[in-house]
């Protein structure tokens, strides 16, 4: 009886033993993993040089600690090749986002890239796009603050090329057409949901001058569409080596000013609020200004009745 239960208790003991090497292991990978994904999120983080905070904040806010924050999206017209050669593009999309986890709310504007703005540190007075070209994401961040009178927290920039890649890596998104209209190839059917791989998607959001497609209102709706769609996917990823293999592939093609730990805040503590998106555009009219060329005025009034919107999602 005793023997038997000397055998029995070594036997148990290998078990324990085994199951401890498994956990070490599988401990290692998610850790060995997890470090990755940091080593790669570090890779696209450019921070805007002497800047902390907005200078319309008193003080800084922080994903950590689950504020309200504000982030400027740019969608460039710079591939990756031109944007290691040094060129930094115009900035074809600007969309702000106001995003307040405790209310479960965003607040989306788009600004047309031909707004008259004034060009913060060139003094000048131009398109907006031309902010990003003259002197990156801080005198892109900083003109869009001026223009629309709201602090900017956070910023990421995205190229055609990285678009293309991060819709492709989280294998596609659906979404619902806003128009009816042919592109490249490509059907739209207005209100009829669609799954957009990266050449589809590119088609949709690019679409302007096509018959039915809307013009730049038209796009710039389609551009909301198509960020909601693809932050909901990439918030939902669960897998750290998924995650990896997002941020490797866009490596080059996107720019931001968040961490890793931002970047994982906002997956943890503001899923709900990117769920619930309000989506807004600045309403005016074209011009020929002085200098020969076409300009979009915004209708102050309504710009205000944006901004206002926008802010108060802040609590600021």
């Amino acid at each position: 009886m005793k023997r038997s239960e000397k055998r029995g208790g070594g036997c148990l003991k290998w078990i324990v033993l085994l199951c401890l090497i498994i956990l070490i292991g599988i401990g290692w990978y998610i850790s060995n993993a997890y470090f990755k994904v940091q080593e790669t999120a570090n890779n696209i983080q450019h921070k805007i040089e002497g800047r902390d905070k907005s200078d319309l904040r008193d003080k800084a806010v922080s994903i950590q600690d689950k504020d309200a924050i504000s982030v400027a999206l740019f969608g460039v017209d710079a591939n990756a090749e031109r944007l290691s050669a040094g060129d930094k593009g115009r900035s074809d999309s600007i969309i702000l986002l106001s995003i307040n986890p405790k209310k479960n709310n965003t607040v989306m504007v788009s600004i047309p890239r031909d707004t008259y703005s004034e060009m913060v540190g060139n003094n000048t007075q131009e398109k907006i796009a031309h902010a990003y070209a003259y002197g990156g994401a801080k005198m892109a961040v900083q003109s869009v603050e001026k223009l629309m009178n709201v602090p900017i927290d956070y910023y990421a920039t995205v190229n055609m090329d990285g678009m293309h890649k991060l819709i492709g890596e989280v294998g596609g998104i659906d979404i619902k057409s806003n128009a009816t209209f042919s592109a490249n190839g490509y059907d739209f059917v207005k209100g009829q949901t669609v799954h957009l791989d990266g050449d589809k998607a590119l088609a949709f959001i690019r679409a302007r001058k096509d018959e039915g497609a809307g013009g730049d209102f038209g796009r710039q709706e389609r551009q909301q569409i198509v960020i909601q769609g693809l932050a909901n996917k990439i918030v939902n990823v669960q897998s750290v080596t998924k995650l990896d293999a997002i941020l490797k592939n866009i490596d080059g093609n996107v720019v931001t000013d968040m961490s890793f730990d931002d970047l994982k805040g906002l997956g943890l503590s503001y899923r709900g609020a990117l769920d619930n998106v309000k989506k807004y555009q600045l309403t005016g009219e074209g011009t020929i200004m002085a200098d020969g060329l076409w300009y979009f005025l915004p209708n102050e009034d309504q710009k205000l009745e944006v901004r206002n919107l926008y802010v108060e999602n802040l609590d600021f």
